[in-house]
């Protein structure tokens, strides 16, 4: 059964995570003790963690119980080596719902190498109201959805400390376990209507030059990165992905950042539903109902203003944005871009390493959300 064959899965994903941390673990402690003078609170052989539990209300998942927290630690000797980090959370809600995710982003070989990867499962129910900008609020607009999802970054550095240049895996297993009378997940021509299995495999550059990968000040991390999926790679869709991610970051003024970040996604040929641009998120577009909008073209524009340690370790954030949805990159209007704004509280647990825990609350147009999670937005 699909199902079950996920929550396999998924657990093997897990237990393969754990046994891998473990085993990194174990091989930084046995490094040379003699290393003593790294002017960061990890050192190498070190390990630092925070755990924190939450509780939240939303339309999308009602009333919900949760944690996160991030694991960290460095794996080279190198006095201005980047540190690895581990970042669990889930929860758990009210109605039945719930969402594990696991993020590990490693820096190996003195930081020569760098994996990034997302592992999620969750049932939860998500919300489709149709393809396009302007599409109209439904009374029975939910479906239970069951998603098993990994991406994989690998990207060793070529030719600049600066450069990483590699391979970017994603895969995705989604179910349709109840329309609930979605009027538009009726329609035979819909596709994915049933769910299916996503498979790509593409390129991902990136250029980084952020004097902290935790919480930059200066500097900016530009990457651009696709995926193709193809029945060769086992996907039931054939269709191609590709993302422009850039952020610049300034310091105007003591230890103030203003942050800014351009987004576009864009998708060709016939991708599912489910798969499409979403607008929203705890990323991008905070404060927007995930999925409201969805379109093979994504785009937004967003900057943060922030003021760490203004009280104590709490710190402040205001942000604003605009995005939308668009059929492709040549029939984007602004006719219908949507705003988002908000604010944040950020409670700073390790001051050299710049690791924070966030609380965003957002407004979107007629929706708003309020989002926990370790670190910066972007």
């Amino acid at each position: 059964m699909k199902i079950k064959s996920t929550v396999k899965a998924v657990i093997r994903a897990i237990l393969f995570l754990l046994f891998a941390s473990a085993s990194i673990f174990s091989q930084t402690e046995n490094l040379d003790s003699a290393i003593t003078e790294i002017p960061d609170t990890v050192g190498v052989g070190g390990i630092d963690w925070f755990a924190y539990p939450y509780i939240f209300y939303s339309p999308e998942t009602s009333l919900a119980f949760g944690g996160g927290g991030i694991v960290y630690f460095k794996l080279s000797d190198r006095q201005k080596a980047k540190s690895s980090s581990i970042t669990p959370s889930f929860y758990y809600t009210v109605n039945g719902q719930y969402d594990i995710t696991i993020i590990p982003e490693l820096f190996l070989f003195h930081d020569n190498l760098r994996i990034w990867s997302k592992i999620n499962y969750a049932s939860i129910f998500d919300r489709y109201y149709g393809i396009g900008n302007s599409t109209h609020k439904i009374e029975n607009d939910k479906y239970l959805q069951d998603n098993f999802q990994i991406q994989v970054k690998l990207q060793p550095k070529l030719f600049d400390d600066r450069l990483n240049i590699g391979v970017n895996y994603e895969f995705r297993n989604m179910s349709v376990d109840d329309k609930l009378g979605n009027p538009y997940l009726e329609d035979s021509t819909l596709v994915g209507r049933d769910g299916g299995v996503t498979s790509g495999l593409g390129l991902a550059v990136s250029w980084d030059t952020r004097d902290n990968n935790f919480y930059p000040s200066s500097g900016g991390y530009y990457e651009i990165y696709a995926s193709n999926f193809s029945d060769f790679l086992g996907s039931d869709f054939e269709y191609s992905k590709s993302v422009i991610d850039l952020r610049h970051y300034f310091n105007p003024t003591l230890s103030h950042v203003i942050a800014l970040q351009a987004y576009l996604l864009r998708e060709t040929d016939s991708p599912p539903f489910y798969d499409l641009g979403l607008l929203g998120g705890s990323k991008l577009m905070r404060g927007t109902i995930m999925g409201r909008y969805r379109d093979k073209t994504y785009y937004i524009l967003q900057s943060e203003y922030r003021m760490p340690n203004l009280v104590w370790k709490f710190g402040l954030i205001l942000f604003a944005g605009i995005g939308d949805v668009a059929p492709s990159v040549g029939r984007i209007t602004l006719s219908t871009v949507k705003p988002t704004y908000g604010f944040g509280i950020r409670f700073r647990i390790d001051e050299l390493e710049k690791v924070e825990i966030r609380m965003d609350v957002g407004f979107g147009r007629g929706s708003n959300g309020i989002y926990f999670d370790i670190n910066q937005a972007f």
